[in-house]
């Protein structure tokens, strides 16, 4: 199951993932295009789609560490925060996911095109959605589960309020995985999601260290 080949896996076959059947809602089935071996236990890095240099910054220099340290890197492939850790990841030689709310097949957002096509060749892309399905908004906040039970932990780098980070936070919480968020400037509205995220119990994360410790 390496390389570029499609695959489809169905909830009673010995290569669905673990972590995904002891979800709370696991997909009944998963598409994909890659390595699906890489579909156990990673680092979910997720942050706004309008990402500031600090949330790009955070998500790059934490995603790299986690890809060079041998921890998958999930996430969503959107614009923004989400890019940044898979190009870090891509970048560092070291594993990651990215989970679509289209088709794995579906390049989307556009500007993603060149993420996910080295994906589909050393990571892996995948769906609960078939091939050629074109992105619905319905998909997306169904996909942010998929991210975080494929988590060890959820790290959210920047987020505002309000976010959709939030749902992802969510569904890790309920999948019993570890949410971190990385705090920001009290006057930067694009941290503010991430810093009620820390009063509301998660583990903030400000470096390297405290991401070692947290996983």
């Amino acid at each position: 199951m390496s390389g570029r080949r499609q695959w489809t896996l169905e909830r009673d076959d010995d290569g669905y993932p673990s972590c995904l059947l002891a979800s709370p809602d696991p997909p009944k089935r998963l598409y994909g295009i890659g390595d699906a071996t890489m579909l156990h236990p990673g680092l979910a890095v997720i942050g706004s789609r309008k990402a500031t240099p600090y949330g790009r910054g955070c998500a790059r220099r934490f995603a790299s560490w986690a890809a060079s340290h041998g921890v998958c890197v999930v996430s969503g492939a959107a614009y923004g925060c989400d890019l940044e850790a898979h190009a870090a990841a891509i970048d560092a030689g070291g594993p990651s996911v990215a989970v679509l709310g289209c088709g794995p097949d579906v390049d989307y957002p556009s500007i993603a095109v060149n993420v996910l096509e080295t994906l589909r060749g050393t990571g892996a892309v995948v769906a609960e959605v078939p091939f050629g399905s074109e992105p619905r908004p319905w998909a997306f906040p169904r996909r942010n589960r998929i991210i975080a039970a494929l988590s060890v932990a959820v790290l959210v780098v920047e987020a505002a309020l309000p976010s959709g980070t939030f749902s992802t936070a969510d569904h890790a919480l309920e999948a019993g995985r570890e949410v971190l968020a990385v705090p920001g400037s009290v006057f930067s509205v694009g941290s503010a999601g991430t810093n009620r995220l820390i009063r509301q119990g998660a583990t903030p994360i400000t470096s390297e260290e405290d991401l070692e410790d947290a996983l």
